[in-house]
């Protein structure tokens, strides 16, 4: 059974003041009549409502919480569903899309994955090095007496929402927070209000405030490339659709607010936020709030060095989350409307939001980083390290000037076909240009979904929602596409063309090599059960189910040695060649 955490409470000197006069005056009326015993009690009864905390609150914020909740529904509703005022502004650096929402203005700026790193993912955490890390955001708030305050932004899911073979390969990356789709922004907001000295030595407030976000936007931009890492100030019509983007899975007007979640009209799936308590993360740290959604996750970290406001957002679209079962996440009762809109890119922000939560002690990392792009696809174990996989992402899934790459695979069918079908669990479409249809035709049947993989002959009129992020071109040769990845396949041992991005080469029936610019690796390839159903029964298939086998889930941490050939409860399979 799990208690209320009641501790005692960072102390609100305003509310404190108030309830201490009026604590005094209680004692002194009550004193009067011979009772003090009892207005002693009253005092501290009185006291105690600002200095202790309940589950991150106290009495006083809890009742606040309660108030606003009753009182402010058609207000939050009207600010969620209203339609976002953009305007593009053109300065010196380029062009800059602009939000307007009251006093503050938002601009956003992309933060371009480096697709080349990869993920190893371990027992019990997972490690990249495209991260940002706040170290180099925190001297970026000062632009040049202008105060901007910033917020990485990312959003993402573990796998495709929909599909058969999504579940299968959700049960190969089992509990472990592998992110097959992310992006991330960071959020810069200008108070014009607070910044009103700074601003009016330029001009007329209104007319010089989004000029001087959008300098800073493409400034901040250009230090994090000095850095090494990829930034865009998105314009305003990839602003309105990033914003879209923060709430995928749901429709703003469609949701209902309530004291624990904001309800949908989807059976199942509902919208929940919470604080993350760092005090109770494990050794995966914050990448463990990715592993607790099978829906879309979205992650909002403050740049700050002010403790008081140092909380992480995390918010979930999907099945209901319990913040019973999960320790590190703190629940918002009362305040799901507002801290919907503080993961929007609004007027709303973190930090805001902290203020109605005691700030505690948390220990925030001293090097936090926050991971950039997606971990991408498990491709197979690292050779002679079993427990250890690696993943990485075939495609980019931002939505403005997302990075174009080439794939080559030099590989028998079914391991080609393996690549391609994970690549759809973890979001791609992909379209296939073949000179042997035939051995495509049993995949695409058993996915059964055209609008992720389908053949190009046999579904020539795609809408354009569902404009492929793969082409792969089999035994053929490639031409001009609009998709952000060519994946080129031919037979193993086959020349390299020397213009990929990415090579992967079958070395035996169940190990690839896998080439990148930084290293090469070779990985032995991992099945779920169940997962030969898709791929064709060709000979080359059935030497790879027959392979020596090493059994042991993506994530587990298994006692003693696993012996070839034994699966988990779930079914789950890794092959090693000898």
């Amino acid at each position: 059974m799990n208690f209320p955490r009641i501790r005692p409470s960072t102390v609100e000197r305003g509310p404190l003041a108030v309830l201490v006069l009026c604590a005094s005056l209680v004692l002194i009326a009550l004193s009067s009549r011979g009772l003090w015993m009892f207005g002693v009690g009253m005092s501290v009864l009185l006291v105690l409502t600002v200095a202790m905390g309940v589950d991150g609150r106290s009495p006083y914020r809890w009742l606040c919480a309660w108030i606003g909740y009753r009182r402010g529904h058609g207000m939050r509703h009207a600010e969620l569903v209203r339609v976002p005022e953009l305007s593009e502004v053109e300065v010196a650096a380029g062009v800059c899309g602009i939000r307007h929402v009251g006093d503050v203005l938002v601009a956003m700026i992309q933060l371009v994955p480096n697709l080349d790193l990869p993920t190893v993912i371990a027992d019990a955490t997972i490690y990249t090095e495209d991260t940002v890390p706040l170290s180099v955001l925190l001297p970026l708030r000062d632009q040049y007496g202008v105060s901007i305050d910033l917020e990485i932004v990312t959003t993402g899911s573990r796998t495709r929402s929909t599909g058969h073979y999504t579940m299968l390969y959700d049960q190969l990356i089992g509990a472990t927070a592998v992110v097959g789709s992310r992006v991330t922004w960071l959020v810069a907001r200008l108070d014009e209000r607070r910044n009103l000295a700074a601003l009016s030595k330029r001009g007329p407030v209104v007319a010089v405030a989004p000029g001087a976000l959008a300098t800073a936007a493409h400034r901040i931009a250009t230090r994090l490339r000095e850095q090494g890492i990829g930034a865009h100030p998105l314009p305003a019509a990839a602003l309105s659709d990033a914003l879209r983007l923060l709430h995928a899975g749901v429709e703003l007007d469609d949701l209902r607010e309530q004291w624990s979640c904001l309800q949908s009209s989807v059976a199942g799936r509902v919208v929940t936020s919470f604080f993350v308590d760092w005090a109770q993360l494990g050794v995966a740290g914050l990448a463990t709030c990715w592993a607790t959604n099978r829906g879309h996750t979205t992650v909002v970290v403050p740049v700050t060095d002010e403790v008081g406001a140092r909380r992480v957002l995390v918010r979930y679209v999907g099945p209901p989350v319990s913040a019973v079962r999960h320790r590190y996440l703190r629940s918002l009762p009362g305040c799901q409307g507002t801290a919907l809109q503080a993961s929007l890119a609004g007027e709303v922000t973190v930090s805001r939001l902290a203020g109605t939560h005691d700030s505690g002690q948390d220990p925030w990392p001293a090097a936090l980083a926050i991971p950039i792009g997606p971990n991408g696809q498990v491709l197979g174990a690292l050779e002679g390290r079993p427990r250890h996989a690696l993943a990485l992402p075939l495609y980019d899934p931002a939505g403005y000037n997302p990075r174009r790459r080439t794939v080559e695979v030099h590989a028998k069918l079914s391991v080609a076909q393996q690549i391609v079908l994970r690549a759809t669990a973890v979001g791609a479409e992909v379209e296939v240009h073949t000179d042997r249809p035939d051995g495509w035709r049993h995949l695409i049947a058993a996915v059964g979904d055209p609008g992720s993989l389908r053949l190009v002959a046999e579904h020539a009129t795609v809408t354009d929602g569902d404009a492929a992020s793969i082409t792969v071109f089999d035994h053929v040769t490639p031409r001009a596409t609009t998709a952000q990845t060519s994946i080129v396949i031919s037979d193993p041992g086959g020349p390299r063309t020397g213009g990929a991005d990415l090579v992967i080469d079958q070395v035996s029936g169940s190990a690839v090599d896998i080439s990148m610019p930084t290293r090469t690796v070779r990985v032995d390839l991992i099945e779920p059960r169940g997962e030969t159903r898709y791929l064709n029964p060709t000979p080359d298939q059935r030497e790879l189910t027959t392979a020596h086998a090493n059994a042991m889930p993506v994530g587990s941490t298994p006692d003693g040695d696993i012996r070839s050939g034994e699966t988990d409860g779930s079914g789950n399979v890794y092959r090693r060649g000898s």
